[in-house]
């Protein structure tokens, strides 16, 4: 959770622990750029201690969704298979 709240920041996030394993997460100041929300959730990987990162858009799904996402997967301290930038609305 430190490593996302780390990149979060760097990229001018919003967020709120929302329980020990998910975030609620802002991005953008609705005139320069559409804000964006989403869930960041740390979940288990089918493989043995194996942990992933869950994104889910909380508002509508958006290619700027899909930017910011990709962004923070991308500078993410993880091995690129432990996260999935998910867009569907489950």
């Amino acid at each position: 959770m430190r490593e996302i709240r780390r990149v979060l920041d760097a990229n001018n996030c919003q967020y709120m622990l929302k329980t020990p394993f998910l975030l609620f997460c802002i991005h953008g100041d609705g005139y320069t750029e559409k804000v964006v929300q989403w869930e960041m959730e740390v979940c288990k990987l089918p493989r043995p201690s194996l942990n992933g990162v869950h994104f889910k858009p909380v508002s509508e799904k958006s290619k700027a969704f899909k930017t910011i996402a990709s962004k923070i997967a991308s500078e993410l301290q993880l091995e690129p298979s432990h996260w999935d930038v998910n867009e569907a609305t489950t």
